[in-house]
């Protein structure tokens, strides 16, 4: 690990270096630089105490990529996060979130490209179902590791991942993550295959290893899906097969899309077994049931012995985006302080120009215990992309 670490300092220097020859000072002059500047305004009133908790926070990232020398590619990202305005009445409840005010290098990587394979080492953004970071905060989560990626075979990618390390969005302090072995713990390594040879129909196949601290919080995930396209009409089907520290859980989904007139509709719907928790994957990412909610994810549809069901409704008039929506939980996991969650919310997205977008989303889970408040969020985005 720790000659990653270093070949990932090596790739910083690398891209800020200039004194470079002819050939390699060209890869350099054509150098891709991209950026965003981003405000989120988050109020929350949690399930746990039920008392309103707000943040404004202020930031953005910068990400400068080389050309390609030799089929050598060097890339940094910086972020940088910083808290304007933040009120808790009780508990902080972006403390692991969004009360982060500093900069994180999260990208710093050397990549290599000969015929159709790729390999990247060094800290880079990761997304696939099972290892995956999430940019719904400020600070998006990022991996130190390995990636290999190949597509020799025809309408086929196949990957390769080992991640020892993970950026996430706080470090629980009101500082910007760092890279710790939180949630990776003694390595994390991944399989996956995707495939398009038949027309209209994709299929991914996954496999997770995460080797624990110990032999007993060893983890392990198996995740299928298959997405059909016939006469209009999306199709897919997923499937979990887990273990968690020798805790067993499954999970099957299924969802259909479909557009009638200007109004997009889509149902979705998963169970889980009654064997255990089915363990999601690496990062906050690695939310790929199809029930999970936009702003509360899908930590209640992992749970064991549960059935939920989504519906959603989408339309766009002129420059703006519509979408609400409406869930079920019901579960008969007695562990729980519940048998029932409804849950309604919906967003509205104006894009005004490539560089510009501002997004409202609200949400709200109602419990049908009378003892546990309803858990609402409400999240503003604006986005400035140059």
């Amino acid at each position: 690990m720790r000659k990653i670490t270093k070949l990932s300092l090596a790739a910083g220097l690398l891209v800020s270096s200039s004194a470079c020859a002819d050939s390699l000072a060209e890869a350099f002059a054509n150098a891709k630089v991209k950026g965003e500047i981003k405000a989120q305004y988050f109020d929350v009133k949690p399930l746990a105490d039920g008392k309103s908790d707000s943040i404004l926070v202020f930031g953005g990232n910068l990400n400068v990529i080389t050309d390609s020398f030799y089929g050598f590619k060097g890339g940094v990202t910086f972020q940088t996060s910083h808290v304007s305005d933040i009120s808790t009445e009780g508990t902080n409840n972006f403390a692991n979130t969004m009360d982060a005010s500093g900069s994180v290098m999260s990208e710093s990587y050397l990549s290599y490209t000969m015929s159709n394979t790729t390999a990247k080492i060094g800290r880079q953004y990761i997304k696939t179902p099972l290892i995956a970071g999430s940019g719904s905060r400020m600070i998006k989560q990022s991996f130190e590791g390995f990636t290999l990626t190949n597509t020799d075979l025809p309408q086929t990618k196949l990957m390769a991942i080992y991640a020892g390390k993970y950026q996430d969005r706080t470090d629980g302090n009101g500082g910007a993550g760092e890279f710790t072995k939180s949630k990776v713990e003694d390595g994390a390594y991944s399989v996956l295959a995707e495939n398009k040879s038949v027309k209209d129909l994709t299929l991914t196949l996954q496999y997770l290893d995460v080797k624990g601290n110990t032999s007993a919080s060893d983890k392990d995930a198996l995740y299928f899906d298959a997405h059909y396209k016939i006469a209009g009409i999306d199709l897919s089907a997923q499937y979990y097969d887990t273990t968690d520290s020798n805790v067993d859980g499954s999970m099957i989904g299924f969802k259909a899309s479909g557009t009638i007139g200007m109004i997009n509709l889509t149902g979705l719907y998963t169970t889980t077994s009654d064997d255990g928790k089915v363990y999601s994957g690496v990062g906050s990412g690695a939310d790929a049931a199809f029930t999970a909610l936009p702003l509360h994810g899908g930590s209640v549809t992992y749970t064991k012995d549960t059935d939920t069901m989504v519906g959603v409704a989408a339309t766009k008039i002129a420059d703006v985006l519509m979408v609400a929506y409406y869930g079920q939980v019901n579960t008969d996991d007695a562990s729980l302080p519940y048998e029932k969650i409804d849950a309604y919310g919906g967003f509205l997205q104006y894009v005004y120009n490539k560089n510009f977008s501002a997004k409202v989303m609200y949400e709200s889970a109602d419990f049908n215990k009378a003892a546990l408040k309803d858990d609402d969020i409400l999240r503003i985005y604006t986005s400035y992309k140059f």
